[in-house]
């Protein structure tokens, strides 16, 4: 008999994210993530909703729990009340490794792989070519061998204003600056229409893309096998799917080639390693989105490395919107974990991370540190951007 959970504490910090512990009567201690980036009040608010499906109940029936408080909900779905939800869930699965002693990815069958490359962010969010060139090679003098950058600024219905002269000028500069042997994934971010995201891909292809992600929004994703036949650059999208049918729906419409599931976004680790195994059994890619904290990176990090379909994924350290709001010298990225963790998170020649063979998520969480900083309100927002003729952009 395992313990009963005792109570779900949740927390807003710097720069952006939504943490959450959860403790069992047995004393044991799970972390999750509930981030919807700059909306975190929401989630949190849905956070405190679920609870009550949750509280008495034994800790190790996470799939009953988790898909019963999904069913039993009649409005469910969406962003918020799936963040929520996954934030619970990995916390659970936390738990689940630790009572067992094992690492999070042998719960899920056991690793295929040692080692899972990582890609970093580079090139700013809309800084000039010449900028971002030079942050990209910064990056790599990191260890980066693969980083993403944004691929265009927002871009008018058909582009007037130099938008696509200016996106391929930015990948110029840095491919030139990083050379041949680094990857580059160009993220449209879901800036352009259907128009321009064709007209775009082809425009990229010099640059050998690793591929396209999110060349429109997912209210758009009927269009993606258009786009994904006027290029052979792979396409990506998912960090803004909230379940695995919207991934089926895309790979049934043969729309992506790299399947982007955001943990906290879509539900947690289950869904994300159920569209790993979506992946695996249609000849594609996982790759998840996570811009996030540590916690989400991890659990991420555990189901790629159960997934012979994974192979790279996110990874936020450094970049500039886990910066906002952060304060102190250390890497808002580490502040949270204890500082034995830290060097876990250097990357070998090859960009690589080691899977960690401690049990659950594999990190140890500063709740303290995590406590003290959520007395300062999280003021991270999304960007305002607009076109020269004023029209607000997607950002």
């Amino acid at each position: 008999m395992t313990g009963t959970i005792e109570r779900i504490e949740t927390a807003c910090v710097a720069p952006r994210w939504g943490l959450l512990r959860v403790v069992d009567s047995d004393g044991v201690v799970g972390f999750g993530e509930f981030t919807v980036e700059g909306q975190l009040t929401a989630s949190e608010a849905a956070v405190r909703g679920l609870s009550e499906w949750f509280i008495g109940q034994p800790s190790s029936e996470i799939r009953r729990l988790v898909r019963g408080a999904y069913d039993q909900s009649f409005y469910h779905g969406g962003v918020h009340f799936m963040s929520a939800l996954g934030g619970i869930e990995t916390a659970l699965w936390d738990m689940a490794g630790k009572r067992a002693g094992k690492p999070l990815c042998d719960l899920l069958g056991g690793r295929v792989r040692d080692l899972v490359k990582v890609y970093r962010w580079a090139g700013g969010n809309n800084n000039a070519p010449g900028a971002a060139a030079e942050e990209a090679a910064k990056v790599v003098a990191e260890g980066a061998r693969a980083i993403k950058m944004n691929a265009c600024p927002p871009l008018a219905a058909i582009d007037t204003y130099g938008g696509i002269r200016m996106a391929v000028e930015r990948a110029r500069l840095v491919r030139e600056a990083i050379g041949d042997e680094v990857d580059i994934a160009f993220d449209f971010h879901g800036r352009t229409n259907v128009p321009m995201a064709r007209r775009l891909a082809k425009e990229l292809e010099f640059a050998k893309p690793l591929f396209y992600e999110e060349p429109v929004r997912p209210d758009y994703n009927r269009w993606l096998p258009e786009i994904a036949a006027v290029t052979h650059v792979p396409i990506a999208t998912g960090e803004r799917m909230c379940t695995v049918a919207e991934f089926a729906d895309v790979v049934a419409a043969k729309g992506a080639h790299v399947l982007q599931p955001d943990l906290v976004h879509v539900g947690g680790v289950m869904n994300t390693h159920e569209v790993a195994l979506l992946a695996e059994s249609n000849g594609l890619a996982v790759a998840p989105h996570c811009p996030l904290s540590p916690i989400a990176f991890m659990a991420s990090l555990h189901v790629v490395a159960a997934s012979r379909a994974g192979w790279i994924m996110e990874w936020s350290k450094g970049i500039h919107y886990n910066a906002s709001g952060a304060t102190g010298e250390v890497d808002p990225w580490l502040k949270y974990l204890d500082e034995r963790d830290w060097p876990m998170f250097d990357v070998d020649a090859g960009g690589h991370l080691a899977i960690p063979d401690a049990p659950g998520l594999g990190i140890r969480v500063d709740w303290s540190e995590v406590l003290k900083a959520a007395k300062t309100p999280v003021e991270w927002r999304d960007q305002r951007m607009e076109l020269p003729d004023g029209l607000r952009a997607n950002w």
